[in-house]
């Protein structure tokens, strides 16, 4: 898998999250949106792990500081790839 294709899966999970996030702040009993929410939810963490395993830190928050600032020895997120 790529950085961008590793970025997307966790922006589109992001997103989903969002979106069912307002949708359950207007109804919080609905069962399938919940039942979403935390199947979405478990994907997204997972994303960001295959994302940090493989690229770094999505945030400078989960630099590991036992090693230096690792932050900055890799691209950072948001920079696009040639």
């Amino acid at each position: 898998m790529t950085r961008q294709e590793a970025m997307r899966k966790v922006q589109m999970y992001s997103f989903a999250l969002d979106d069912t996030g307002l949708f359950l702040d207007t109804h919080p009993t609905n069962r399938a949106a919940l039942t979403f929410y935390g199947d979405t939810l478990k994907r997204y963490l997972e994303a960001i792990e295959v994302y940090e395993d493989q690229f770094g830190p999505l945030t400078a928050e989960d630099s590991e500081t036992q090693k230096g600032w690792t932050w900055v020895e890799t691209p950072w997120p948001w920079e696009m790839e040639d």
